[in-house]
């Protein structure tokens, strides 16, 4: 007889991990005991015949439920004692030894509790918030380590004495699942109209179907926040809701009831369709079919973000609905924190008809997760709920712990400590005095989820966006140091901790991006050598006519760009309407640009804006990126008709030399092969630079970041090109980390994290 200690690490709470060792344990003849630990991890002891504790060793590794994800089992050998009968579940020990970053992420309803839901027999058939061990909300619901029901957001809701033996029978699949309720004893949902008062008219979800179908807009409050739902066929809903939520362009997400649905409307390959059926259940961005018969109001790109029912209120609300497809985009305003509290839904949306609401309190936001798969990899562009708090696992062990806050957009913070890097939700844009609270309140929460005091704060080197001025404050405060990260450091210390590599050649490409010269980056080729950066070449560099003014309406950069060029003067000024003061404000622009008076840009952002201005795609900027996308989604089908070879002077790609046969050719060509055109210039003309400095410095791998990254065709081209002329170049993209800004946060950590390495 011997005895086992065993000290797992990892995700193993609150997701079906001790009745599996339970299982196991029995199974294999083993007395002793499982229990969490207050640190997020789990303690086994098991006592029994080394064959039959090598078996169970064994089914630990090989058989664990899909949800558990192991970064460590640690195993210390004891002397039997013998003082051990059976296998017990023990209460979970409050005993402290430093917190494992591994919570469990909100997680999408499993096929068992989706049979239940639709069986008659079955005492939870119908029951809008069924869950079981694997499946429901996690992250969304708890205040505390470790994952007990008295930590969470349900501890209110007095367990029936059903629910009670389900939950501490260890062979039922309810067995702690912190989640459980029914009928009986759980949340419930009511419906609300747009003054507040309940609407007591029979069945609520019932109800809210026929709602739906009438042409109604109705808010619903779900796992991590509310949702704006209405017919993803009616046009005229689709309209009252873009005014209401003064969205005029930007493209809605879709729930569709089913896979075969989504292949109705949208062409879905192996892949994707795995992603979408994940538990993570992500919205997917998919290009549209040429069976396409949802309203042209949802997306006016050549894509569609779509996504799969994850709760069971929403398997209900297909149940008793004849729409197959309905809109249901998160109900905050543009870039601002997620709702998730009812009185601040019916304060704000005025414009709704009707709300759709359960009475569990939602203790951590959590909008819908965004991906795309770019060339055969997935691309994360909003890492949220389904992934948010997993843990990102390293390569090396930081010393310190570091606190990274991001930069100015698609803000998300980020929490080092030892192994690990531990992303926040999606927070929003930081230019709102409400995204900047909840950034704080975040920040707070996380630090005392995970127990996580930073000795170091790192940030953006801009010296006036908001994160900055907060790192500083926060710093003082905590007497913690700072470090300062460019913002494409940041994206290129992305892809080094993916690929694992010490040296590369990044390309990073974006819309902007305080640098080194006080000038705007954003078409940047590094070479990078653990903490060193060297800018080896970049995008020519522009004027931008007011700066930020800039980014709304592309006209001011083909006025940069293109400044003293034959005819152009007189093409502006037939389309100075473009400008919210037209003529009088080109006035102002010209005279700005004769004078010499403005800052650069090397933004590849802005070069496709100008483009996409130029071909008359898009002549000014509703929502961040649509310019460029705009010109993607036209480009898409088109063919390189201009043949241009990049025209590359010291390390500088000409994108002048671009913009100039654009501008000669524009009524020769199709707009599309134009659009296509411009892509091929550009992916072009950065491998070429990326390949000779590649060869230049002995570097076998390059890398491509930036919000550009998720440009289907630039990846492509780029990714294509290099292998052209070295095929032993490993070509490396973003998959765990976002690309565009949102994955910043990460970046500045991993680079805090090397920057130490290198100074010791």
């Amino acid at each position: 007889m011997i005895r086992y200690i065993l000290h797992v690490r990892g995700r193993v709470q609150g997701v079906g991990f001790r009745p599996f060792v339970y299982r196991i344990a029995v199974a294999n003849n083993l007395n002793g005991y499982v229990r969490n630990m207050a640190d997020g991890s789990v303690e086994i002891l098991v006592e029994g015949r080394m064959e039959d504790i090598d078996r169970f060793v064994d089914d630990l590794k090989c058989k664990r439920p899909p949800l558990v994800e192991y970064h460590g089992i640690y195993i210390r050998r004891e002397t039997a004692r013998g003082d051990l009968s059976g296998f017990t579940i023990m209460e979970s020990s409050i005993e402290y030894r430093g917190r494992e970053l591994s919570i469990p992420p909100d997680i999408a309803i499993c096929d068992a509790c989706v049979n239940e839901l639709s069986s008659r027999d079955d005492r939870r058939y119908n029951y809008f918030f069924i869950t079981c061990t694997e499946c429901g909300p996690r992250f969304s619901m708890i205040h505390s380590m470790p994952y007990d029901r008295v930590n969470t957001s349900m501890n209110r809701f007095i367990m029936c004495d059903d629910c009670r033996n389900e939950y501490t029978d260890p062979l039922n699949r309810r067995f702690h699942a912190e989640s459980i309720s029914c009928h009986r004893c759980g949340p419930s949902l009511y419906l609300l109209d747009s003054d507040g008062v309940r609407v007591d008219d029979g069945d609520p979800i019932m109800k809210t179907c026929r709602l739906l179908e009438d042409g109604k807009i109705v808010a619903i409050k779900g796992i991590g926040g509310f949702h704006i739902a209405v017919s993803a066929y009616d046009s005229d809903a689709i309209a009252r809701l873009r005014i209401g939520k003064r969205r005029e362009r930007k493209p809605f997400a879709v729930m569709a009831r089913d896979i075969d649905t989504v292949k109705e409307f949208a062409l879905v390959d192996r892949y994707e369709e795995s992603i979408l059926r994940s538990y993570i259940r992500p919205i997917v961005l998919l290009r549209k079919s040429k069976d396409y018969d949802l309203s042209p109001l949802v997306s006016y790109l050549h894509t569609i973000g779509v996504m799969l029912p994850y709760t069971g209120l929403h398997h209900l609300l297909f149940n008793d609905m004849s729409i197959k497809v309905i809109v249901m985009t998160s109900a905050n305003s543009s870039n601002e924190p997620i709702i998730v509290d009812e009185k601040e839904a019916l304060r704000k949306l005025r414009f709704v008809d009707y709300f759709l609401i359960h009475d569990r309190d939602i203790i951590n936001g959590s909008d819908d997760s965004v991906v795309k798969v770019n060339n055969g990899n997935v691309s994360i562009i909003r890492r949220s709920r389904g992934y948010v708090p997993s843990p990102i696992v390293l390569n090396r062990i930081a010393d310190k712990s570091v606190l990274a806050v991001g930069a100015h957009l698609n803000l998300t913070i980020s929490l080092l400590s030892r192994d690990k890097i531990v992303q926040s939700q999606h927070i929003g844009d930081i230019e709102s005095p409400k995204v900047y609270t909840y950034m704080r309140d975040v920040v707070e929460k996380l630090c005392r989820l995970i127990d996580v005091r930073p000795d170091i704060i790192a940030c953006d080197i801009h010296p006036s966006i908001p994160t900055t001025s907060f790192a500083y404050r926060l710093a003082e405060e905590i007497g913690a140091d700072i470090v300062r990260v460019q913002h494409h450091h940041a994206h290129t210390a992305t892809l080094m901790l993916e690929s694992s590599r010490d040296s590369m050649i990044g390309v990073v490409c974006d819309g902007n991006g305080y640098g080194l010269d006080g000038n705007v980056w954003g078409g940047e080729v590094f070479f990078v050598e653990g903490s060193r950066y060297t800018r080896v070449a970049h995008l020519m560099e522009h004027p931008m006519i007011g700066g930020d003014l800039a980014t709304y309406y592309p006209l001011r950069m083909v006025a940069g760009i293109l400044y003293g060029m034959d005819g152009l003067e007189e093409y502006l000024y037939e389309r100075s309407h473009a400008l919210p003061y037209g003529r009088r404000e080109l006035d102002s622009i010209l005279e700005l640009l004769s004078k010499g008076k403005y800052i650069k840009t090397s933004s590849t952002g802005r070069v496709l804006d100008a483009i996409s201005f130029l071909l008359n795609i898009s002549d000014r900027r509703t929502y961040e990126g649509e310019p460029a996308m705009m010109l993607e989604s036209v480009a898409v089908d088109g063919e390189d008709v201009l043949h241009l070879d990049p025209r590359i002077s010291s390390s500088v790609l000409d994108t002048r030399y671009l913009l100039e046969e654009i501008f000669y050719n524009m009524n020769r060509f199709k707009v599309r092969d134009l659009a296509y055109s411009a892509h091929m210039y550009i992916a072009k003309g950065l491998a070429e630079l990326a390949v000779e400095n590649a060869m230049r410095y002995g570097i076998d791998t390059i890398g491509f970041s930036g919000g550009v990254a998720y440009n289907e065709i630039i990846t492509r081209v780029l990714m294509q090109e290099i292998k052209k002329v070295n095929s032993s170049i490993r070509f490396v993209y973003n998959n765990i980390v976002p690309a565009g800004d949102a994955g910043i946060s990460v970046g500045q950590a991993y680079y805090t994290l090397i920057l130490s390495d290198t100074v010791h």
